[in-house]
């Protein structure tokens, strides 16, 4: 009787995932890219930034911020005058990244500002 009462426990204790381990999925950690459009060391405010399939347009600061998967990106920078950049990058789980992409003098309006 005792050995089918103790068959029965270890029989629930297995259905209820007593003293059972459970797997857990390993979740990626994001990296951060700070990208900051420039025309010779001014920020430049409304340039689009895209960084593989996310785009943003910049602030008065001319920085967008992106949140990315581990891997290889492309990143360009456009200016509404027609002036851009472009680079690569490769991220790594929990990187912390700043990039400036200068777009010269021809990203600069006439009063020198953009």
């Amino acid at each position: 009787m005792f050995k089918k009462i103790l068959a029965g426990f270890v029989g629930v204790a297995m259905i209820a995932g007593i003293g059972m381990t459970s797997a857990h999925a390993y979740q990626v950690k994001p990296a951060k890219l700070w990208v900051t459009a420039i025309a010779i060391g001014t920020p430049i405010e409304g340039a689009e930034i895209k960084v593989g399939d996310n785009t943003c347009t910049t602030g008065k600061n001319g920085t967008c911020v992106f949140e990315l998967k581990p891997g290889m990106y492309e990143i360009s920078v456009h200016e509404h005058g027609g002036a851009s950049a472009h680079t690569s990058v490769n991220l790594e789980e929990k990187d912390i990244r700043f990039i400036s992409l200068d777009l010269g003098a021809a990203a600069l309006h006439p009063s020198g500002h953009h």
